[in-house]
């Protein structure tokens, strides 16, 4: 059998479970430390009610194959167009919509957060990843597939309650590599048409999930529960809001790093590695700046950054540019141990930390492709 490689592509409820969250060995777990750099006040670990759908963060980024395959075997050569698109905010929960997004046996931690007024604050991030085709080709055998999307959804609670995961489901329809090494097109690759919906326990101490073959027909979901998530030495999270955990690191500085559970459908949890840095946004240097400078023109055009005046040392002024943070992600242990994913975020002069630039590598030496900040709003 062929190995498969996944890639990591509320005031009322503030510390709601602070104390669920904490089992057996509490006292030894790396618990995470967040803030919400969303936020002009990092600083505030609640979900501000006034950040509603209304005002939500809205980003798009362009999606370029930046490096070529390097295998010796097969190539994986991704069209021009793709986009990958973000939506963060928070949402007003009802009785009616919590039912929808939890299990009726864990339903009434959550619903004990509902109060009078009959709601209760959650994040939603959705994301919507689109890529027009992608053609394997093995010697002078090519097999194009169209339409490869990925769409994720998830509901999680506030920094004050270290981002615990709710709901979560992702949606994927991709073609995949599929091993080191191929002979012909057929055995390069495979397609994944896949539904995965998962529901958490109030507290985040296990989780169900539900993973559907949309290939087959009937498509019927096989339940997959794991249990134990808060007995680690490390927190948990659901691996379709990674984008929001690394951006949540405390102080993002190039010091900073973060040692973190996640959990994929299918999978006993993994522990990862985040670790941050001040590498360039490409290694060449002029293209690094055309890069940099790309994406500083995207947020100056929304006023989240504002270039001011730096003398130098001749006396003379110039203006400031935007400066950036990276954060690689690390697998520990593993035969893929070796494969990172890297996040761009820019730091500084701006209202909230956004992140500008996201790397995805491919398995088995493909290549990687490049996602690049290109609108807001």
């Amino acid at each position: 059998m062929k190995k498969r490689l996944i890639l990591l592509a509320t005031a009322a409820v503030a510390g709601a479970i602070m104390l669920t969250a904490s089992g057996c060995g509490s006292q030894s777990r790396n618990l995470a430390s967040l803030s919400s750099n969303w936020y002009s006040d990092p600083a505030f670990k609640n979900i501000q009610p006034t950040f509603t759908d209304e005002n939500a963060e809205k980003l798009t980024y362009k999606v370029v194959q930046s490096q070529q395959s390097l295998n010796a075997d097969y190539s994986a050569e991704f069209a021009e167009g793709g986009t990958y698109t973000t939506l963060f905010h928070s949402k007003k929960i009802t009785a009616a919509e919590l039912a929808d997004i939890t299990l009726e046996k864990w339903r009434d931690g959550y619903s004990a957060l509902l109060g009078q007024e009959g709601y209760m604050f959650l994040y939603y991030y959705k994301t919507e990843l689109k890529i027009p085709s992608v053609t394997f080709k093995v010697g002078a055998n090519s097999k194009t597939f169209n339409d490869q999307s990925v769409v994720s959804e998830s509901y999680f609670l506030s920094v004050a309650d270290y981002l615990a995961p709710v709901y979560t489901k992702r949606t994927v329809h991709r073609t995949l590599p599929a091993e080191m090494r191929a002979s012909s097109v057929d055995n390069c690759c495979y397609n994944v048409d896949m539904d995965y919906a998962s529901y958490y326990e109030f507290g985040g101490n296990s989780v169900t999930s539900y993973i559907t073959d949309l290939s087959k027909q009937p498509a019927e979901p096989r339940e997959y529960s794991v249990g134990g998530l808060n007995s680690g030495n490390n927190s948990s999270f659901d691996y379709t809001y990674l984008d929001i955990i690394v951006r949540a690191m405390h102080g993002l500085s190039s010091s900073s790093s973060l040692t973190l559970s996640l959990y994929t459908p299918g999978l006993q949890p993994r522990d990862y590695t985040i670790a941050a840095g001040t590498d360039a946004l490409l290694s060449d240097g002029d293209k690094a700046a055309e890069q940099l400078a790309s994406v500083q023109a995207v947020l100056e055009g929304k006023g989240l950054f504002t270039p001011q005046p730096v003398k130098n040392e001749d006396g003379t002024e110039t203006l400031s540019k935007l400066e950036t943070r990276s954060a690689s992600v690390s697998y520990n242990g593993g035969s893929f141990s070796g494969v990172s994913q890297k996040y761009w975020f820019a730091v500084g002069g701006q209202t909230r930390t956004v992140m500008v630039k996201y790397t995805e590598p491919l398995a088995y030496g493909l290549g990687a492709l490049d996602y690049i900040l290109t609108e807001i709003g």
